[in-house]
């Protein structure tokens, strides 16, 4: 691909807001990485699998006792 249909893809407006990606070293990404959470370390509780009976997507979006 190019650059101009992966900043299409990408819904920037600006050319050069894509263009900024091209010059990522390899440190900037090792430290872009480490601020990632490790999958088994995780601080947010996933509340659709809480299993506490909030696991509709209404729950979810707070949006119960909403009627439509």
């Amino acid at each position: 691909m190019n650059i101009v249909q992966i900043s299409f893809l990408l819904g920037h407006e600006q050319l050069e807001t894509t263009m900024v990606y091209l010059d990522v070293t390899t440190e900037q990404e090792m430290n872009a990485l480490a601020t990632l959470e490790d999958e088994n370390s995780k601080s947010v509780p996933k509340r659709w699998r809480a299993g506490n009976g909030n696991s509709s997507l209404a729950n979810f979006c707070g949006l119960r006792g909403v009627k439509s």
